[in-house]
């Protein structure tokens, strides 16, 4: 009996001793994401969509173990923005978040549209200021509703708000609003999810394409897990398996 306990003693000597690093990657990363189709939701139980898939294939890639929860995004943003050794997507490279992140990307341009109805014809927006006049409803608590407030695009009480694209769209086809904003992705997802003739609502102006869409560690995370995910990425980058999933998902 005595063999086998030095041996166990040894080997517990060992680990205790190797640098922090390696222990470090001992422990899952932590993935914090929302519900917001086509990029990350879950289908049958299980956390799908075109960022999700081109993560899991980048921590695969990085050999690192993760856990995933969804959350509403104010709470994941909180945790990952408080929590070491965190990742957050979809996320918004932004002037105001860039110190709390390390940023892995871009891997899509945050590209939003605003939608009416074809039937509308009533609704010319031909410049900016042609918005003022209609009314438009947005995903409540989100950073694209703060940044058309933000940006006084709208008079505040023309917007709307709805917990999510789909209850946007839903309003659209029910005339409360006149016009909703999405990505395009975002749109036809939905669009493919509800009863409604797949071309009866139509893109009509773009509002904002200057940022662009990233996975976000926390900036406190060990180094050597973000070099780990970064170089990761580069191979992933290079393999063709964004584009392809950019055509699975119809997303920019």
């Amino acid at each position: 009996m005595r063999l086998p306990c030095l041996l166990l003693a040894q080997a517990l000597f060992v680990l205790l001793c190797l640098p922090l690093p390696f222990c470090a990657f001992a422990q899952k990363l932590k993935v914090y994401t929302q519900e917001w189709p086509p990029y990350n939701y879950e289908q049958d139980g299980k956390l799908t969509g075109y960022s999700t898939e081109l993560l899991q294939a980048l921590l695969l890639e990085a050999g690192i173990d993760a856990h995933y929860s969804v959350f509403s995004w104010s709470r994941a943003f909180q945790l990952a923005s408080t929590q070491t050794n965190t990742l957050l997507y979809t996320t918004t490279r932004l002037p105001e978040r860039e110190a709390l992140f390390e940023w892995i990307g871009p891997i899509g341009v945050r590209k939003l549209f605003v939608f009416k109805l074809k039937e509308r014809q009533d609704i010319q927006i031909k410049e900016k200021e042609d918005l003022k006049k209609y009314r438009i409803s947005i995903v409540r608590d989100s950073q694209s509703l703060q940044w058309v407030v933000n940006q006084q695009l709208f008079p505040r009480t023309h917007i709307d708000e709805a917990p999510t694209t789909a209850s946007n769209v839903k309003k659209l086809f029910f005339k409360r609003v006149d016009l909703i904003l999405a990505t395009k992705g975002g749109a036809n997802y939905e669009m493919n999810q509800l009863p409604y003739p797949k071309d009866a609502m139509e893109a009509v102006y773009v509002l904002n394409d200057e940022f662009q869409f990233y996975f976000a560690v926390n900036k406190k995370s060990d180094p050597e897990l973000v070099k780990k995910i970064r170089l990761a990425f580069e191979k992933i980058k290079t393999s063709g398996l964004i584009e392809s999933l950019k055509k699975k998902y119809t997303v920019d």
